[in-house]
């Protein structure tokens, strides 16, 4: 009897680490498949069809958001019923999902002849010798490793990359360890399934409020606007988290409210630098710049869950807390310096302020200061 329940514990745990290597193996892949669809593929099909790419890069963030929306609701409610059956449902969907997703890009890829096209590299300086070596030297192997980086962290977007990529070092978010921490508060599952659905409300939303504000003042300063709004969200809601025991569900609403009204800014700005790096980065390197941020994403995530394993206690969560703000202030910093890099200010002061003598400036009156100033001088005018 003891053999055969070790047999089957190692028999078990060994489907359980099978099952671990197999999702790696799905990440990879889900990465190479977004890298290529949602960061190349895109222009392709926007420019050969004509088609308004603030427009498409909206309309397949809003499918993925309205999907992370239906998914845990869906298989919340099945698992309420019964655990087997929901893992058999996930089991299925994604086993159906692939096919689906298999026939839909081969579709399109017919549809689109400009996507069979490849892109030609020119070789760099010295590359041909080096092919014809039959050797490359430790110094040459490690420097083509990481060109790559070099390319990314050169590239003119690389700013605007970054600080989306540092959005990820956060624990405010409707993830495991802020929906674990909600939990030990008081809130029920269903509160948090509330909290999750209005949250998603307004991911929806900045899929819709983005483009046209991208049309109206650009990318570049709309992702201004949107990282501001979300730091503004942010740091309200720590300063009343602050205010009030972190113990209680006072602090816990404060962080639920701030953390909702920051979804707008959030995904605003990700489709305002997706939109920046599809314009500014090369198309013979534009794999690899994506894949290089996607890679950061993953790195900056990682480090938000060893945040929550060092200070695992729950009166402890503040600290991620105050981490993650750090890194959201540290995104816009970043922003601002692509900003002033890229229109070489940040803010149009000759628009708000006059130049008075060698050093001095003063404030430009309002428009309704102006109209006070005509009519007095009109007046004045009148009487003589």
């Amino acid at each position: 009897m003891l053999d055969a329940s070790a047999d089957r514990s190692v028999f078990l745990y060994s489907l359980f680490a099978a099952s671990v290597v197999l999702a790696c193996f799905e990440k990879l892949a889900f990465v190479a498949n977004t890298v290529s669809v949602e960061r190349d593929w895109i222009i392709v099909i926007s420019d050969s069809l004509h088609v308004d790419r603030q427009e498409l890069n909206s309309a397949m963030r809003r499918i993925d958001l309205a999907c992370k929306l239906i998914a845990p609701v869906g298989i919340g409610l099945i698992d309420g019923y019964s655990t087997r059956i929901a893992i058999l449902v996930v089991f299925g969907q994604n086993a159906i999902s692939v096919l689906v997703e298999y026939f839909a890009i081969a579709q399109v890829y017919k549809a689109v002849p400009q996507l069979a096209h490849g892109r030609e590299l020119e070789p760099e300086a010295g590359q041909e010798s080096i092919t014809a070596a039959p050797s490359r030297s430790i110094t040459t192997t490690i420097a083509n490793t990481f060109r790559p980086y070099k390319e990314y962290v050169q590239n003119p977007a690389f700013l605007a990359s970054f600080s989306l990529s540092l959005l990820y070092f956060t624990v405010l978010s409707f993830a495991s360890q802020m929906t674990t921490y909600l939990l030990t508060l008081g809130f029920t599952s269903t509160h948090v399934s509330i909290m999750r659905v209005v949250s998603v409300i307004l991911e929806l939303s900045a899929t819709v409020a983005a483009p046209w504000l991208m049309n109206k003042i650009g990318a570049v300063r709309s992702g201004l606007w949107f990282i501001n709004q979300q730091l503004i969200s942010i740091a309200l809601a720590i300063g009343f988290f602050s205010l009030a025991s972190s113990k209680t569900k006072l602090a816990g609403g404060a962080l639920v409210l701030g953390v909702c009204l920051s979804r707008l800014g959030l995904w605003g700005f990700d489709l305002s630098v997706q939109y920046l790096v599809q314009e500014d980065a090369p198309s013979a390197t534009r794999g690899s710049f994506s894949a290089i941020e996607m890679s950061l994403q993953n790195l900056f995530e990682l480090l938000s869950f060893a945040t929550t394993m060092v200070f695992y206690r729950p009166e402890d969560f503040k600290i991620p807390i105050y981490i993650s703000a750090g890194a959201i202030a540290s995104s816009a910093a970043c922003f601002a310096g692509f900003v002033r890099q890229k229109r070489g200010h940040l803010l149009h002061t000759d628009k708000c302020l006059k130049r008075a003598g060698k050093a001095r400036y003063y404030v430009l009156p309002t428009i309704a200061e102006e109209v006070e100033m005509d009519d007095g001088t009109s007046n004045m005018v009148g009487r003589d």
